[in-house]
């Protein structure tokens, strides 16, 4: 059986104000992914278990984990001179419980993250993550493992067992963990929740997630 093309039939800009990157609330299963989509999952790591439910009235991307994580993306074509704001909303429901440093690599699960690949002007590839801070970081911070750059947009345990509202500039946040002051074309998009090295559990909520014009 011939694998599906991670890279085909990516989502396209049409013109209009903003761009459904993950259209969450149109897909019909995510154990039967149309064209463009794809479920990376890791070697000896179990996947998050995904199912699409209703959450306090939304429509979701439920993304469970136990001890294990995996990467739920939509390739897209899209340039972020055009729509350089990313929009999105996330639901915390079971947080990381670890004492683990989330600094170090040992530590490094969330419960929540968006992964991020672009091609530059040079058509080399950067990637980032966006993601739900544990204990230790903040909003507007940067987290790095390695090289492996990772923005904070929200976290902490007080921020749980509710709808949050995000709306930050990705073009500005690529500028700033590359160096670059180029308009990078974004690639590809996904969804990751991972427990993997603390052995912990998570449960992790999101609705649809949107590319738009800078108002």
């Amino acid at each position: 059986q011939t694998r599906p093309d991670p890279n085909a039939n990516p989502i396209k800009a049409d013109g209009s104000d903003q761009v459904v990157v993950l259209p969450f609330a149109s897909l019909q299963s995510p154990n039967d992914l149309p064209t463009g989509w794809s479920h990376k999952t890791f070697w000896f790591k179990p996947a998050m278990q995904l199912s699409l439910v209703d959450q306090q009235g939304t429509r979701a991307m439920r993304c469970e984990t136990d001890a294990g994580g995996s990467i739920l993306f939509r390739s897209t074509d899209i340039a972020l001179a055009d729509y350089p704001i990313l929009s999105w909303d996330w639901f915390i429901e079971q947080p990381i419980d670890s004492n683990v440093d989330e600094r170090t690599e040992a530590g490094d699960d969330h419960p929540a993250r968006l992964f991020f690949m672009f091609s530059d002007s040079q058509s080399d590839p950067h990637y980032l993550e966006i993601i739900w801070s544990n204990k230790l970081f903040e909003p507007g911070e940067y987290k790095y493992i390695g090289d492996f750059p990772h923005y904070v947009a929200n976290g902490h345990d007080e921020n749980t067992g509710k709808w949050q509202h995000q709306q930050v500039d990705l073009l500005e946040i690529y500028h700033t963990v590359t160096k670059r002051d180029d308009t990078p074309t974004l690639t590809r998009i996904g969804i990751f929740c991972d427990s993997d090295n603390t052995g912990s559990a998570s449960i992790a909520y999101f609705s649809d997630v949107a590319l738009m014009r800078d108002q």
